[in-house]
């Protein structure tokens, strides 16, 4: 490759500078080789340098080109940046209209929740004041009938073709094909089944009843006016009209004739010989026992005041206080306290007790003036084998009262679901029953609320276990017999009826009144069942409720008791009264005879003039002659 004009230029310039160094030391000729070899390394060089060149200036185009094409795809990818910026921004003025939006749309549904629940709360409300409402008009209707209405719990028969329309709430089937199937682990010929119907004579038409026996006869003979000397009697004709006297009041004298007789006819000394009055259990009481008799059972077994009494006494002339009437009333009773410990004692040490208890107004000086009422109970004590009552008055309601009675007992005890009696029946040696009376009425109640349930209640369950206990009344079975037949038929429907509760109970709407009478059954099944192990146990409580019916009665005649005192005074007459009408006593005959001989009675023999071991003075008498 040929230099070119500068080069060469540069290559002399080049040697001139160094010419006057070299030509002190060394020729030219050698000045030049070394030159020209020095030129030709320079020379090969600057080819190469050229060569190189050469490839960057095409890797440089390269590289334009590259540069060319990726500033085209820059630019274009500027391009998408723009339309992709472009189309953010359209996105983000659309996500910030559509925040705003979703910003009003909060607000309203924050508005909406807030009036959701403002109206949830009001409806939660209204259905509060419906319930209420509901139970209102309950209560409204359960009072109207026991105002107005019957309080007989009796049903009708169910037909056979009642089937309760509920859903599937009802769902057990206890048809006649599964109803008497159950499993007996002791296997034993069990009797047939005797179904007996109660049948009534029919009366007699018309016609007149005829007249006590034993009454005797007062004959008034009326005769003919002006009748003609021949006339002659040829018989009589009769006119039978039953008559009474009012009340005879008289003066019982006892006339006691006294004597003198000579002791000592030389000394002149003689003694006074006189009978001895009759026995009367009130000292010095000027009233007769028959007074103090008529006064007792008058008001409490006829619930008669007191007050009422010395009315209709004045206006026969027998001018009374009634302070005086109340005396005798209260130290009557104070006669008979002795024996009403030892019936309660008969009560504390048999091993069967029906309890119940009830109110009963006293006025009380204590308190302050306005407020001398006071709330006393009555507890009453059955056993339903021997056939006696005794009442007790207590101050409270409270587990303490009650603790004479109940304290250290061990039997069988009767009762309802009350917490007192809840307690008791957890001390060892006490099988706790629960009347089953108390749960039917429930449902009686619960009739109104939802019939279709309650009806099924009654009809499938209650009525059966009820037409039992009357089969066996009426076929007069002893109490192994009565076990039998319950454990045989009794026994399944108390099972089904436990199903059916707990299926119902989840079904229910909570505090309605069918659902208390589901729960308060459920939660008492063992003690209402518990009845079935034993002929010997009544299935409720009914008994001694018809006993305390008397009560009832009193207090809505004589209102309240004077004083603490006066009501244990009364509740040891309704003792009394309730055990003689228990034992098919005339409950004044036996007071009566008792009050005649309990003042000579000795203590040890007191037993026997209890209602349960009494006999008339006149028997007895009889039987030891």
């Amino acid at each position: 490759m040929e230099r070119t004009r500068s080069e060469k230029s540069l290559l002399v310039l080049h040697l001139l500078r160094y010419l006057p160094a070299m030509a002190t030391t060394e020729n030219y000729k050698t000045l030049y080789d070394t030159c020209s070899k020095q030129s030709a390394q320079k020379d090969r060089l600057i080819v190469l340098l050229q060569q190189q060149l050469g490839q960057l200036t095409e890797e440089r185009q390269t590289l334009t080109t590259l540069m060319a094409e990726q500033q085209q795809q820059l630019n274009d990818q500027a391009a998408q940046i723009q339309q992709l910026q472009t189309r953010v921004h359209l996105q983000q003025q659309t996500i910030d209209a559509q925040a705003a939006q979703l910003t009003q749309q909060q607000i309203i549904i924050k508005e909406q929740n807030s009036l959701i629940e403002t109206q949830q709360k009001q409806l939660d409300k209204n259905q509060k004041d419906l319930f209420s409402l509901q139970q209102l008009r309950y209560e409204m209707s359960t009072l109207k009938k026991w105002i107005y209405g019957i309080k007989s719990e009796k049903r009708h028969q169910p037909r056979e073709d009642i089937q309760p329309s509920v859903g599937d709430q009802l769902t057990l089937e206890l048809d006649a094909d599964s109803w008497g199937v159950c499993k007996i682990r002791d296997r034993h010929r069990i009797p047939e089944h005797l179904r007996v119907i109660k049948t009534t004579e029919p009366k007699k038409p018309g016609g007149r009843h005829d007249f006590p026996p034993g009454l005797a006869e007062e004959i008034t003979v009326l005769d003919v006016a002006d009748k003609p000397a021949n006339a002659k009697c040829i018989g009589h004709q009769d006119q039978r009209q039953l008559a009474c006297d009012p009340m005879r009041w008289y003066i019982k004298v006892t006339r006691r004739l006294v004597y003198l007789a000579a002791v000592d006819e030389d000394k002149l000394d003689f003694k006074q010989l006189i009978a001895p009055l009759p026995p009367h259990p009130i000292e010095k009481c000027k009233m007769d026992i028959s007074v103090l008799v008529m006064l007792t059972i008058e008001k409490f077994l006829y619930h008669i005041p007191v007050w009422r009494q010395q009315k209709r006494l004045a206006y026969l002339g027998i001018d009374l206080s009634y302070s005086t009437l109340c005396s005798l009333v209260n130290r009557t009773a104070e006669v008979l306290e002795p024996l009403w410990h030892l019936l309660l004692k008969e009560i504390t040490n048999s091993a069967l007790i029906n309890i119940d208890e009830t109110r009963y107004r006293v006025l009380d000086d204590s308190k302050k003036q306005g407020r001398k009422s006071h709330i006393g109970w009555m507890w009453a004590s059955l056993n339903p084998v021997q056939r006696i009552v005794c009442f007790s008055y207590r101050k409270g309601r409270s587990k303490k009262d009650i603790s004479g009675v109940l304290q250290g007992y061990s039997g069988y005890l009767m009762s309802d679901a009350y917490g007192v009696y809840t307690q008791y029946g957890k001390q060892s040696g006490v099988t706790h029953q629960h009347c089953l009376a108390h749960a039917r009425r429930y449902f009686v109640y619960a009739l109104e609320n939802d019939k279709a349930k309650a009806s099924f209640a009654l009809d499938r369950f209650f009525g059966p276990l009820y037409d039992i206990e009357q089969e066996c009344k009426l076929l007069n079975l002893d109490f192994d017999a009565i076990t039998t037949k319950r454990q045989a038929e009794s026994l399944p429907i108390l099972e089904d009826m436990e199903k059916w509760l707990k299926a119902m109970l989840a079904q229910t709407t909570p505090k309605t009144p069918v659902y208390k009478a589901i729960h308060y059954t459920l939660k008492n099944f063992r003690g209402l069942s518990a009845y079935v192990s034993d002929g010997m146990l009544p299935i409720d409580n009914n008994e001694l409720e018809g006993q305390i019916r008397s009560i009832a009665l009193g207090r809505h005649n004589y209102l309240f008791a004077g004083s603490h005192r006066t009501a244990q005074l009364a509740a040891i007459i309704y003792s009394f009264i309730a055990t003689c009408k228990l034992q098919n006593l005339d409950p004044a005959k036996w007071l009566d005879d008792v009050l005649r001989r309990i003042p000579t009675q000795p203590q040890e023999q007191l037993m026997e003039l209890l209602p349960q071991f009494w006999k008339p003075l006149l028997q007895k008498n009889t039987r030891t002659a």
